[in-house]
């Protein structure tokens, strides 16, 4: 009974594999060409994929073992990944690079291969033998060392070093150090002595309207057209905003024009906008070409000007310091002030209230009291000042009305009370005070105001009119 179901597992086994196999989007096979290296040497396999689909189909070749071994192919292509048609096949050469291997031996590198659509993969280990030269023919061992930053300014000099560790006992008196990319190209001759350790360093520029990108570099050592090592390093070229200004500025009368030259030595546009730092009596008077917008920024103000510039372009910005329209300004109030001094009235009158009586809460009765001045360097004649009174209230008898009598005194039933007072003269910077009392026929309830008092002179031949101020009463 246990042979049975050993016999149907077993079957099942067997039908599972098929359909895994037979059902299978892509064959992948590996074909060793130099699997047996020492230390600066690569190991060589070929990598044939088919796609068994019936559409083209991405494919992604890497290692698990990164960063122990490097993989790399020639022609160079980075990442590993190529299209094939339906029911074709590609071909490329792999190289194993045992980047942190300390010790001779056997290492297994696991290599996947992937169907980008369906994620699916095909893991398969690379054996490869690390010997030492002694135990054949004398391999050369010349190991390099790429020092360089891995994001790169292109509006600065590049710096590049390469350490050189000869693990040889022969010397190299012409050996080339070949440092490729898209943007770098260069070779340098160095000696190097048996055993010897040596870094080259040199320094490189590219444009600096070179723009954004990546880029792989790939440093190979040769001595007599043979390549002891090959070390390959990704870069980025970063994206660098970055203006020169040139300023220029011209005056001219009460204008002051400052011309400003930007250069993009960048490598992509500028649109940020320039800030130029002003007050807020300088917005008043500040214009821009192009037409910019004042900001606050931590308490301190802008001029923004608004500017868009292409790699290695310029442009000219117009700043410019208007002082005209603040003269004008200052002319303009110059005349109002002395326009008001020379026509304003000579004679002053101020109204105000004391002694304000109370009752069944209301106001029964107050003192009103005139202060007339003559705030002018000359005497005034003929000066009458006429006073009105509510018909809610009269006048109070029987009292007497402040230090100057009225000359007049007029009643009527709904205009109320109208009361008139002459002074002769008044002295320069002289003063009368004029006072009276009313009393309300009842208890006024509250707020209600008094009317301006009036005051009427001769200055200079003419006749001034003068106005006090109205009088507000708030119980």
């Amino acid at each position: 009974m246990n042979m049975i179901k050993k016999g149907v597992l077993l079957f099942l086994a067997l039908v599972l594999l098929s359909v895994s196999v037979s059902a299978a989007n892509f064959d992948v096979e590996f074909e060793k060409i130099d699997g047996t290296i020492t230390f600066g040497q690569l190991a060589e396999f070929r990598l044939t994929i088919k796609n068994n689909m019936a559409s083209t189909q991405e494919f992604k070749v890497r290692s698990l073992n990164y960063p122990e071994w490097d993989l790399s192919t020639d022609p160079l292509v980075n990442p590993i990944q190529f299209s094939i048609t339906p029911g074709g096949e590609k071909g490329v050469s792999l190289f194993l690079n045992p980047l942190h291997i300390p010790n001779y031996g056997v290492y297994d590198v696991t290599i996947i291969v992937e169907l980008v659509s369906r994620k699916e993969q095909i893991k398969t280990p690379l054996r490869v033998n690390i010997v030492s030269p002694q135990a054949g023919s004398y391999v050369e061992t010349v190991l390099a060392t790429i020092i360089m930053d891995d994001e790169i300014d292109p509006t600065k000099e590049i710096p590049i070093k390469i350490s050189l560790n000869n693990q040889n006992i022969i010397e190299y008196p012409d050996l080339s150090v070949m440092v490729e990319s898209k943007l770098i190209n260069e070779v340098i001759k160095v000696s190097l002595g048996k055993k010897e350790k040596k870094t080259v360093s040199f320094t490189e520029s590219i444009d600096p309207k070179t723009p954004q990108q990546g880029d792989t570099l790939v440093v190979k050592v040769v001595s007599s057209n043979k390549t002891l090592d090959t070390k390959v390093k990704q870069i980025e070229i970063i994206g660098k905003k970055e203006l020169a200004k040139d300023e220029k500025t011209k005056s001219r009368f009460l204008k002051v024009v400052d011309e400003i030259t930007l250069t993009n030595i960048g490598n992509v546009a500028y649109n940020e906008g320039i800030k130029i730092e002003s007050s807020f009596i300088q917005n008043l008077f500040t214009s821009s070409t192009p037409k910019g917008k004042f900001i606050k920024e931590d308490g301190i103000r802008y001029l923004v000007v608004p500017v868009d510039i292409e790699p290695g372009d310029s442009t000219t910005i117009k700043v410019t310091k208007n002082y005209i329209t603040l003269l004008l300004i200052f002319v303009l109030l110059t005349f109002i002030v002395l326009f008001y001094f020379v026509l304003r009235s000579p004679l002053t009158v101020k109204k105000t209230a004391s002694n304000i009586a109370l009752k069944e809460g209301g106001v029964s009765e107050l003192k009103v009291i005139l202060n007339v001045s003559n705030r002018s360097n000359n005497k005034i004649n003929d000066i009458e000042i006429i006073d009105k009174i509510p018909n809610i209230a009269d006048l109070e008898k029987g009292l007497t009305i402040g230090t100057l009598q009225p000359s007049k005194i007029l009643r009527h039933e709904k205009k109320g009370t109208m009361i008139k007072w002459v002074i002769e003269e008044l002295h320069a910077g002289d003063e009368r005070v004029i006072t009276y009392k009313v009393k309300s026929h009842l208890s006024i309830v509250g707020e209600f105001s008094l009317a301006q008092a009036v005051a009427k002179c001769r200055y200079k031949g003419k006749t001034v009119i003068s106005h006090s101020n109205s009088l507000g009463i708030n119980p």
